[in-house]
């Protein structure tokens, strides 16, 4: 992807137009904002774009339209037109008409600027539901309040202006269906800016031109793509393209959620544990990273548990995913001096925060008091259907057990870092080593790592990949533990497949690559990070990198989807976030030897 602008296209009908970026698989926005430009085709006449959000009041099923606001139509002296779509660069997209272009940037987070060529214009319009109304502000600006969303302000510039038509039912009780359009200036032009607030509009006075809000967009970019990991070839070819849609998904603070956070798919924020998935990701920039990493801290429980997920209208605390600080964090500290780049206060937060939260599964996911912690079924695993658990019940497993392994060790980490007492920093690594030899002594058996259920501590060996999480571990294992997993896992067509590692062992009955299904199957991203960054770091170097090349290969080559088909490769459920964190740590690891 290269970094300049794309050509402007010859075409009459803008066939060669040539894409920065997929925006039609993706949205056209920026980092901190919860607004999106999003265009379901971009071939001339095929079309719709509209204007999105990603707050949860609209995304969780309190409105009918989703996260859809405003439906936006090209004009030209105020008919509607078709067009094409082309996101020329980082900071600007181009509807292209017959007549004339139309181009939108960012100037910040929350507002959105268009400007048009002679004769071009913008219609908007929406649905209103009951109580929803259009009111004209001061100095021609107009303030629209979506149902469930927040206030949104618009105004024309530069000598343009915009309205909207007067709509109001007295009986709906309701504007019914809201038509808002741009008026020319003298010359022929229209520049606009739609903006969001948290509280009902304040007309601001300190609009820029439409030219130092794309500077500014582009400005903001290319600080994030200077601080990106450098890759080698062949993950250097979509490095830049994997940075801008994790810049483009990144959502700032808000009232609810103090801390920076990335969306999964547009439209939906990640689960606690692709936060910290996320940070390991973005640690080259410490001040994101270690929001990415706090903001899960943010809502613990009295009992230290997470919430799954939440936003600033949803808040789940019905199910959980298991606790990756330490594998983040082992993987952060080996490269970044956290007491130089984070204040004390965080770093403090942290290590109280994380290590409550591993806490928690020796304290509420250990009933038998064995020692080994698990899970109450596979959703907990983060791999949903998982043949593990095909006898529902509660079962201490090896990859919560290796990940606390991590986290306690992590913690002995932070505490030295931190200056506490010796006599708590080890501790925290009597923990770590301990859980470690109970696991080895208990759960290897007949060279397989199993499940033990709660309370008979009978062992169950499935077919699925969390017998294989252990290799988190890497050399911590004992060498003939290491060497045997990494031996049966690089048996070919099992869970070893030509895209990558599968969830479930594809030569049995229970494979199945239909709708969302997670474990019965698919490569998925949590099923490779853990399990190759283990191998490298264990010396398996030759193993990960044939398998990495394998999965980042079919990533790049397939549009970089959510899921893996692994058997034919085909990709599902592109456009997300969770596939390109990975790429980012993976193709670093490799690129960094």
């Amino acid at each position: 992807m290269p970094s300049m602008n794309m050509p402007k296209p010859v075409d009459p009908f803008f066939r060669d137009a040539k894409q920065y970026f997929p925006v039609s698989q993706y949205r056209f926005s920026r980092a901190g904002a919860y607004l999106a430009l999003a265009i379901d085709n971009v071939k001339y006449g095929r079309g719709t774009l509209t204007l999105t959000t990603c707050h949860g009041k609209r995304t969780h099923g309190q409105s009918s339209e989703g996260a859809r606001l405003y439906r936006i139509f090209a004009t030209y002296n105020g008919e509607r037109v078709p067009f094409a779509t082309q996101q020329t660069g980082p900071a600007e997209l181009v509807l292209h008409t017959r007549h004339g272009d139309i181009r939108f940037t960012w100037a910040t987070y929350n507002r959105l600027m268009a400007e048009g060529d002679p004769g071009m214009g913008l219609e908007w319009t929406r649905d209103a539901s009951m109580y929803e109304t259009v009111r004209p502000r001061k100095d021609g600006a107009w303030e629209s309040i979506p149902q469930r969303s927040n206030p949104m302000c618009f105004k024309g510039l530069e000598g343009s202006g915009f309205t909207f038509k007067d709509t109001w039912d007295w009986h709906a009780f309701s504007a019914t269906s809201i038509v808002g359009y741009t008026t020319p200036a003298p010359d022929g032009t229209f520049t606009l800016a739609v903006e969001e607030f948290p509280y009902m509009v304040k007309v601001p006075n300190d609009y820029v031109t439409y030219a130092e809000a794309k500077a500014d967009m582009l400005k903001s970019w290319e600080e994030f793509w200077a601080a990106y990991p450098k890759l080698i070839e062949p993950y250097a070819q979509k490095a830049e393209e994997t940075a801008y849609n994790l810049w483009t998904m990144l959502v700032g603070p808000t009232d609810l959620t103090p801390r920076w956070m990335i969306q999964m798919f547009p439209g939906v924020i990640v689960s606690q544990w692709q936060l910290v998935q996320n940070a390991v990701a973005l640690q080259d920039i410490p001040d994101l990273a270690r929001d990415l990493l706090m903001a899960p801290l943010e809502r613990q429980g009295e009992t230290g548990q997470l919430a799954d997920d939440y936003d600033e209208a949803h808040w789940a605390t019905g199910g959980i995913k298991p606790p990756i600080y330490g594998w983040a964090l082992k993987n952060i500290m080996a490269r970044h001096d956290l007491l130089k780049e984070w204040p004390r206060e965080d770093l403090e937060k942290l290590y109280v925060g994380a290590g409550r939260w591993a806490m928690w599964f020796m304290e509420c996911r250990d009933d038998d008091n064995d020692g080994l912690p698990g899970f109450d079924n596979g959703a907990g695993t983060g791999f949903d259907e998982i043949t593990a658990y095909l006898e529902n019940g509660p079962m201490a497993t090896p990859d919560l057990c290796a990940y606390e392994v991590l986290n306690f060790e992590a913690q002995g980490d932070l505490a030295k870092l931190l200056g506490k007492p010796q006599e708590e920093i080890d501790g925290w690594y009597k923990m770590s080593k301990d859980l470690l030899d109970r696991m080895v002594d208990k759960m290897w058996i007949d060279g397989h790592f199993v499940c033990l259920k709660q309370y008979t501590h009978e062992p169950v060996f499935s077919t699925c990949n969390i017998h294989y999480i252990p290799l988190i571990l890497g050399s911590r294992l004992p060498q003939d533990v290491l060497d045997k997993l990494t031996a049966d896992l690089m048996r070919e067509d099992h869970l070893l497949t030509p895209y990558g590692i599968a969830s479930e062992d594809i030569q049995t009955d229970y494979f199945e690559m239909i709708g969302t299904r997670m474990g019965s199957g698919a490569i998925s991203p949590p099923g490779e990070i853990f399990i190759l960054t283990g191998l490298w770091e264990g010396g398996k170097k030759e193993e990960a990198k044939l398998i990495i090349d394998r999965y980042l290969g079919a990533l790049m080559q397939k549009g970089f989807p959510h899921y893996l088909d692994p058997i034919s490769g085909d990709g599902t459920f592109p456009g997300g976030t969770w596939c390109r964190n990975c790429f980012t740590t993976l193709a670093r690891m490799v690129s960094e030897g």
